[in-house]
Parts: C-alpha cells; structure tokens; sequence
C-alpha cells in the first residue's frame, strides 16, 4: 500500500468514524446491531416451532443477517457523497421510507406466516419424501430470507436517513468579489 493509498484509507477511516460517533451514526449502528439480540434474548423467534423438520438455527442465521447488514452500511457509507446533491436527496429520503416498509412487510411476513405455513405446507404435504423435503427446503428458504430481509431493510432505511441528517447538502460557494477601487 502506497503512503497516498495509506492517507487515503486513514481519511475514510477518521470520517466513518466521526459519522458513528454521531447521535445519527450511533442509531444507525444500533439498528446494525439489533439481529445480535436474538443470541442473548429471543426477540424474533427463529427455531421456536419445536416441530420435526425445522431446520433454522439462530446462530447461522444470525451470522449471515450481521454480514448483510455489515455490507448494507459499508456500501451506502461509500456512496455518501450522493447524500449531499440536493437533487438526490428527496429520491434517497423515498429509498429510506420504502427500505422501512420492505422491512416491516418482511418481519410481519416471517412472524405471521410461519406457523400457518409449517402446517399446511410441511404436515399436509402429500406424503411422499422427496415432496416432503422440497417443502421443508422451501419452506426454510423463504423465511430465511424473509429474516434476513427484515433486518437489512430496517438497518438500510434507518442509516440512509441517520446519513441524510449528518451530510447536509452542499451550499453553493459564494463569489468572493473584492471592493473596487475608485
């Protein structure tokens, strides 16, 4: 790594950090944050059925939720100097809105529809093995994702916002004129 690489990563790393250590950065790293929670409490229950084939494990799954939400903070982070284009701002506070209504669809998804989904999809299957386990591998597929979605979509729409709050847009530079003499 060259000595301009090295500035380079140092200044990105310095404004990452003043931007987390903001009252915006820090809700936006709770969110981030928040699928932890269900390794200390159960706050979205992932292996509660206590049925025969229920396969999704909290640990994993809250591993590969974290690594997406990690990715979603690291790519929007990238792409903050957008944040400060008047134009683009009404279009990224529509991002935010959507980000947080895919989110909340997505968790009300997974809470509502698994256990009538676990009946009627896994036990009423036609009985043959191979249907049996498609079902079961579809089954926790979808509300893998559909975790997954939850989070990522909370995570993103409320970092773009916490990001729409701290890089306010550019102000146009004044012209400097100097006093005539005369």
């Amino acid at each position: 790594m060259s000595s301009s690489q090295g500035q380079s990563f140092l200044r990105e790393f310095r404004e990452f950090r003043r931007f987390l250590a903001s009252l915006w950065g820090t809700l936006s790293g709770i969110s981030l944050l928040f699928p932890l929670s269900n390794v200390f409490l159960t706050v979205i229950p992932i292996d509660e059925l206590n049925q025969p084939f229920n396969g999704l494990r909290p640990a994993p799954l809250t591993a590969m939720t974290m690594v997406v939400c990690i990715f979603i903070t690291f790519a929007t982070f990238s792409r903050r100097e957008r944040f400060r284009e008047p134009a683009r701002r009404l279009r990224i506070g529509r991002v935010a809105r959507i980000s947080f209504v895919v989110g909340l669809a997505s968790g009300a998804v997974y809470l509502l529809a698994r256990g009538f989904s676990y009946n009627n999809v896994i036990e009423l299957g036609d009985g043959s093995e191979g249907v049996h386990y498609l079902n079961f591998a579809l089954f926790e597929g979808f509300f893998a994702v559909a975790y997954v979605a939850f989070f990522g979509c909370l995570t993103r729409s409320f970092l773009v916002l916490a990001m729409l709050e701290f890089y306010q847009p550019k102000q146009p530079s004044a012209e400097v004129s100097e006093p005539s003499s005369g």
